[in-house]
């Protein structure tokens, strides 16, 4: 087996292990990104005077940005900082298949 594919082995099973640790600790990511849709619409519809929507990987897309913003920020490199940039993107392309399925 190449490098590549042992680092690439590597850091799938880390990223998996850092996702089950974090739904330990936080609850489900894709109920949380349900409620954050609900409560950004409601909040934005009451604003604005009709009814917005926002797409439901909102929440993660915004915790990504924030955590870019702390990468771009922060002098020091903190590994937790890019391994919940990668964790972010993983959950958010797996809620986008689940809703591709059952669109389906």
């Amino acid at each position: 087996m190449s490098d590549n594919v042992e680092n690439m082995s590597k850091l799938t099973k880390e990223l998996d292990k850092l996702l089950k640790s974090k739904q330990a600790q936080y609850g489900s990511f894709d109920n949380t990104s349900f409620a954050m849709k609900g409560i950004l619409e409601s909040v934005l519809a009451a604003h604005n005077g009709h009814k917005v929507r926002v797409p439901p990987n909102i929440f993660g897309v915004c915790m990504t940005v924030v955590k870019l913003w702390r990468s771009i920020t922060n002098q020091k490199y903190k590994k937790d900082t890019y391994d919940d940039v990668n964790g972010y993107n993983e959950l958010n392309r797996r809620l986008k298949i689940k809703e591709t399925e059952n669109a389906k």
